[in-house]
């Protein structure tokens, strides 16, 4: 049981550091997130747009 809160301690220790391995993980899960966002508004627009002036 004394080891689960080593690691605990470990990734608090690692998500305080500005370059852990837990930010990095972290900033490219959000950046995927962002592009299939950003990609996946244009075909609604369009859509959208084609509904709009039919």
């Amino acid at each position: 049981m004394s080891n689960l809160p080593l690691k605990f301690a470990a990734w608090v220790e690692d998500v305080n550091r500005e370059d852990g391995v837990t930010i990095q993980l972290f900033g490219k899960i959000m950046n995927k997130m962002f592009f299939f966002i950003k990609w996946g508004c244009v075909p609604y627009l369009f859509y959208l747009l084609v509904k709009l002036f039919n």
